[in-house]
């Protein structure tokens, strides 16, 4: 992303929870922001690009699926046809990012905050804020 400030909307794309993120205007932290239903690519979409003007960003970060050996994993195809989705309602620039392990890493985190269990979109919201920290930390 050619402008690293401003502020940056964090997606774990599922087929039936998107989690959502986004991060502080500067890019050092990121934070859940909540989940929605999917129901379609195409209405998921639209949601996202609304709340992705809504929160001013200039940009935004999906988890792609990566296997451990680096390959693509079995849901790679659908968050690419989703991200094309998206592109066609937001002229946003949308980064693909090495998900590989998010949602594990979510459910510690909740496990250490003493929020675990916890209902699956809070799951998926954490996930996407660790999606869009990797991003973060990879741009400094």
């Amino acid at each position: 992303m050619s402008d690293p400030r401003g502020r940056l909307l964090g997606i774990d794309y599922g087929k039936a929870r998107i989690g959502i993120a986004v991060s502080d205007a500067l890019g050092i932290n990121a934070a859940p922001l909540g989940f929605i239903r999917r129901e379609s690519d195409q209405q998921a979409a639209q949601v996202i690009a609304a709340l992705a003007a809504r929160e001013k960003a200039v940009g935004i970060v999906i988890g792609m699926p990566i296997n451990a050996d680096g390959s693509y994993g079995g849901n790679a195809r659908w968050v690419q046809q989703f991200r094309a989705a998206l592109a066609k309602l937001t002229p946003l620039p949308i980064t693909l990012v090495d998900e590989r392990y998010s949602s594990s890493e979510a459910e510690e985190e909740l496990r250490l905050a003493g929020k675990w269990p916890c209902e699956p979109g809070k799951l998926d919201a954490q996930a996407a804020a660790i999606v869009l920290r990797r991003h973060l930390d990879g741009e400094r």
